[in-house]
């Protein structure tokens, strides 16, 4: 039996497997982009996809980013899918609460005071006014075999959204029987399981779930191109080094979106230890979110994480280790991540 470890650190709870699952997943020396390659990483090219369809995604920490994405930039984000996640702002900056009340005790979660400030945020000219949120679209994921980000929380994301947005504009998956992670169809680990990669083989499609939701009706999926998915330089975007960001994220660019088509772009957002540092380019191949870009003109951008002070398993900031505006739009992540997409939008 595979001997577990838990971490206590800055607000989250981790659960690693030290196991031969785990020594799985080398480092790839030989790849851009990654630890000990010599080959130079591109750019991120523009491709002037549509500016007015910008969705996002993520799991767990990814999925505080997400929504933290979508409400302080809500001019620009027009949906997100939250995995494992919870509302904006429910850690208030303190480590303490986003590993008790947002992680273990949602139903503790004060939903009319996150919904209060973020209106009073968007008074002071934090984040954007929140009634652009009313044509956004919200797909919530939570699993009653999540240990981590325990279900509750999915209940309350979906009472904090109600307070700006229709009930018929949010939709809520709950039956999936999976471990903390990212449910897939076919790849990753025995669907209650949890460690890495943090893909759980549930024969859910938890891609196609998110983009259908947030997009409307699409066309049938198609193989990914394997030459599609692409690395791109990020420090252009965090020149600071205060948004923490690994030398390189990747991309997935139909091709389609390479032949004058003007293509939708999806940002996907990793979890904790999931990122390039732990699983190289396991969520980015394995999500299924490219499969179904490549059929709908769909640009998925997958930014990535790094270790960091403060940050040993390479989350984004949810609770605020890169600085008290971590979910404002002048937060060091949202900035850079948005740079990434008006890099690819830009006319």
């Amino acid at each position: 039996m595979a001997r577990t470890r838990s971490w206590i650190t800055l607000g989250a709870v981790y659960v690693v497997a030290l196991s031969a699952a785990a020594a799985s997943f080398p480092t790839l020396p030989g790849l851009p982009g990654f630890p000990g390659a010599a080959a130079p990483v591109a750019k991120l090219e523009n491709l002037k996809a549509d500016p007015n369809s910008t969705t996002t995604s993520g799991v767990s920490s990814g999925a505080y980013m997400a929504m933290q994405l979508t409400v302080s930039l809500s001019s620009s984000f027009k949906g997100a899918g939250v995995v494992a996640g919870g509302p904006w702002h429910c850690a208030e900056g303190s480590s303490q609460t986003a590993q008790t009340k947002c992680m273990k005790d949602a139903a503790a979660i004060d939903v009319k005071a996150l919904a209060k400030a973020t209106r009073d945020a968007a008074s002071r000219g934090q984040i954007e006014d929140p009634r652009n949120l009313q044509t956004a679209r919200f797909y919530i994921y939570g699993s009653q075999k999540d240990t981590v980000v325990k279900p509750p929380a999915a209940e309350r994301t979906r009472e904090y959204l109600e307070s700006f947005i229709a009930k018929a504009q949010i939709k809520v998956e709950t039956s999936i029987p999976s471990g903390h992670g990212w449910a897939t169809e076919n790849f990753g680990n025995v669907c209650g399981q949890m460690g890495l990669p943090w893909l759980n083989s549930c024969g859910y499609d938890t891609a196609g779930n998110i983009l259908g939701h947030l997009y409307g009706p699409l066309k049938a999926k198609a193989p990914a191109v394997a030459t599609s998915l692409k690395t791109f330089d990020q420090s252009e975007f965090d020149k600071s080094g205060k948004a923490t960001l690994a030398a390189s994220g990747f991309v997935y660019v139909p091709h389609a979106c390479t032949t004058g088509t003007s293509c939708r772009v999806h940002v996907a957002l990793h979890g904790c230890q999931m990122s390039s540092e732990f699983v190289q380019d396991k969520f980015a191949v394995n999500s299924g979110l490219n499969e179904w870009a490549e059929a709908n003109a769909i640009v998925v951008l997958y930014p990535q994480a790094k270790v960091s002070g403060g940050n040993p398993f390479s989350c984004w900031d949810w609770f605020g280790y890169t600085g008290a505006d971590y979910d404002t739009a002048t937060g060091p992540q949202i900035v850079a991540i948005k740079a990434m997409v008006d890099r690819l939008i830009e006319p």
